[in-house]
């Protein structure tokens, strides 16, 4: 039965839509505790005195922690503001709320720093004091002669590129529950990484594994923000071993804004050496990232940096990745993680090479792409399979880029200042290992176990249809299940657009053992070798349903495993792709006004097209709030400014444009049992260098030769910009 490249509608929605999903908040344990966090106002400071006496007398308090007992605050300091320095269990919501208020803590304020370059100065206080420095750390990533290659270009262009900090702002705030029998401790929590947080609990209890069991529930979006294991997670689980209740905390929208990772946050100093045709020789640079008050963003300036030529033909190249430590809320993975800044920086370089030069931005691009796949990039990564420059050209002319440029020039002329922009991405996806468990049910259905954790993408729908495909069985009869570490035995999880990649290819193979299995038990239920083919085994006129078989299998008529387990290592994958932006700015205010995108991506096998577009549009509307919206700010002592939705502008949809999704209509399929090659992150990585562009090519209507080398756009910034 075929079944992968159908538009089916997500399984999932039913019970979300009609409210029936179980989120974190949504679990009610018998004696149930709450427990809140006391947590710094300064960004930078010592921590003298924690007094809980008074707290713990209050109505309804159950226990106090302070550092001694959780490990708050690190080396007596707090580094950044949210950062917490005592917890507080109580019987009842509102009255814990009034009992953190009687924790008196006596702070010595320290100077913060909260800019990059100043933290690097001689001299910068330092946030981690036993570093000795605020580099957390440095990587030089080198291929070629990049100093033969500057020498013999022709022409040389610098410029700095910067990219703002923002807020992941997941629908759903950070939340555990932790529930300890004297047998088990089980956690809930809202996470993308359930194995991780079994291992790190266990570790620091110092209790066995086994006796550890993390639940991921439904989750509202995480977009990375909740692929660490976070201190909270820790320290509601130690609570709940040790006074033998139930715990639950769940953030406020501010405090998850406070202390949930933040992401982007990159800059690029960088210097190009380039033929007069416009053929790049060589790229050097530095990308820095504000890494926050501790390295938990480990890689982000790597992956950017080795990254950086994108999927162009660059064969040398000297780029320093460089972490810095400053006393903002610590920087982690925020859907894309480094591919994002490596796109935006690669694209803003080839518009500025083809400006300088004055040559068209396509024929820039058709010039450098890479012509021959596999291919390996001057760091060292090899690209899977391709043909970028076709896959462009078939791009441009399917998303009517040639039309919409003279579209726009007519519109002018009208009166409406319309600009339209295009980016040209390759993106790493997959890594790890991902494992699945399929099982024969006696009445000839299937259930899945998967490893994977899904937080809104549809993939149980997904994953149904490649085994139901695989089992050539109705994918009504497929059953996915997910989000339990009680039930499968290890896996990484949902990131990095690597879920059908690696967890599909390990369900591929789960349901090809579980067809030799039943293959071998029918063989002796037939008496002959049978043929399979939708969910029956035939020969020499007879026949047998997998029910058949299953119920011979239980009567001890024959012998089968009817549990199979599959562990599939994944290597990258690389996904590539045009996408364009239309909008229509308003010179008198700076507003900018998204009115289409649309995309043209080679993702391999599309699994689910429905499933699939989804991926495109919300990740566009992503890429759009970075490029002219979202903003994290503080003020000069460390105060987040943009602490809540009030201050912080996350579009809606009434900001959305209008979509057209494409996918290559012979896509490149990738060496996995799927053919996919991710699709959950192509659209926040090429969205935010074709607004850009866009906005550009409107400013450039009215103010010739202008040059946007920052994200966001606010329309502050353009209105200053135009005058």
């Amino acid at each position: 039965m075929k079944y992968v490249g159908r538009p089916i509608p997500r399984f999932e929605d039913d019970v979300i839509l009609s409210g029936r999903a179980q989120y974190v908040d949504d679990i009610v344990l018998p004696g149930m505790l709450y427990a809140g966090f006391v947590r710094s106002p300064y960004a930078h400071a010592r921590v003298l005195r924690v007094d809980l006496s008074d707290a713990a007398k209050q109505k309804g308090v159950v226990a106090v922690f302070g550092p001694e007992e959780m490990g708050f605050a690190p080396g007596g300091k707090v580094r950044y503001q949210g950062e917490a320095v005592a917890m507080v269990v109580a019987g009842d919501r509102y009255l814990l709320y009034d009992a953190l208020e009687k924790v008196v803590v006596d702070y010595e304020p320290l100077p913060a720093v909260l800019d990059v370059f100043e933290a690097l100065r001689p001299g910068a206080p330092l946030v981690d004091e036993n570093l000795g420095t605020n580099i957390a750390h440095e990587e030089v990533y080198e291929g070629g002669d990049v100093d033969s290659a500057m020498r013999e270009a022709e022409v040389k262009i610098e410029e700095r590129l910067t990219i703002q900090r923002v807020v992941p702002a997941a629908m759903e705030p950070r939340g555990v529950v932790a529930a300890y029998d004297g047998d088990m401790l089980t956690i809930w929590s809202s996470t993308q990484v359930p194995f991780d947080i079994r291992k790190e609990v266990a570790k620091a209890l110092d209790i066995p594994l086994v006796k550890v069991r993390a639940v991921q529930p439904f989750v509202g979006g995480a977009f990375g923000s909740k692929l660490i294991v976070y201190p909270e997670e820790i320290w509601v689980s130690k609570a709940a071993y040790l006074l033998k209740r139930p715990v639950k905390w769940v953030a406020t929208r501010s405090e998850d804004f406070k202390t949930t990772t933040h992401g982007r946050a990159l800059i690029l100093d960088y210097r190009v050496g380039a033929t007069r045709d416009g053929r790049i020789l060589a790229i050097e640079g530095t990308v820095y990232a504000d890494a926050g008050a501790y390295y938990w963003g480990e890689g982000l300036a790597d992956t950017a940096a080795r990254m950086l030529p994108g999927p162009y033909d660059i064969r040398n190249g000297r780029v320093k990745a460089v972490a810095v430590l400053t006393n903002k809320t610590p920087l982690s993975a925020y859907r894309g993680a480094g591919r994002p800044e490596a796109t935006f920086f690669i694209e803003r370089i080839m518009d500025r090479l083809a400006d300088e030069l004055g040559i068209d931005r396509v024929e820039i691009r058709e010039r450098n792409l890479i012509r021959q796949l596999p291919y390996t990039n001057v760091f060292g990564i090899t690209y899977d399979t391709g043909d970028y420059l076709t896959t462009f050209k078939q791009g441009l002319e399917r998303l009517g880029y040639s039309q919409l440029k003279q579209w726009a020039e007519e519109e002018f002329k009208r009166g409406r200042v319309v600009g339209v922009g295009f980016s040209v991405y390759v993106e790493i996806t997959t890594f790890g290992y991902e494992t699945a468990i399929l099982r024969a049910e006696r009445d000839g259905t299937f259930t899945l176990y998967t490893a994977l954790t899904p937080h809104g993408q549809g993939l149980a729908t997904a994953l149904a249809q490649i085994v139901a495909e695989e089992l050539d069985v109705p994918i009504e009869s497929v059953k996915v299940v997910w989000g339990d570490t009680a039930l499968i035995s290890d896996g990484i999880g949902t990131m990095g657009s690597r879920s059908i990649t690696a967890g599909g290819s390990a369900a591929i193979l789960a349901a090809r053992r579980l067809k030799e299995e039943l293959l071998k038990a029918a063989r002796k239920v037939l008496g002959c070798d049978p043929e399979y083919s939708g969910g029956k085994f035939s020969c020499g006129g007879k026949s047998a349903t997998v029910k058949d078989v299953v119920r011979a299998v239980y009567r001890g008529e024959a012998e089968a495993q009817l549990t199979v387990e599959a562990i599939y290592h994944a290597d990258s994958t690389f996904p590539f792709g045009v996408h364009l932006a239309v909008v229509e700015l308003d010179p008198e205010t700076g507003f900018v006004k998204p009115m289409l995108y649309k995309s043209y991506d080679d993702v391999g096998v599309v699994v689910n097209p429905l499933l699939a577009s989804g991926q495109i549009t919300g990740g566009a509307l992503q890429g759009i709030a970075q490029a002219l919206y979202e903003e994290v700010v503080y003020d000069e002592s460390g105060n987040l400014i943009t602490s809540n939705l009030a201050f912080y502008y996350v579009p809606t949809a009434a900001e959305a444009p209008k979509y057209e999704v494409y996918f290559a209509e012979s896509p490149h399929r990738s060496k996995h049992p799927t053919g996919t090659k991710g699709i959950g992150e192509a659209a926040t990585i090429a969205s935010t260098p074709a607004v850009i562009a866009a906005v550009e090519d409107a400013v450039r209507r009215i103010k010739p030769g202008v040059r946007i080398n920052k994200t966001p756009v606010t329309p502050e910034f353009l209105w200053r910009l135009l005058r």
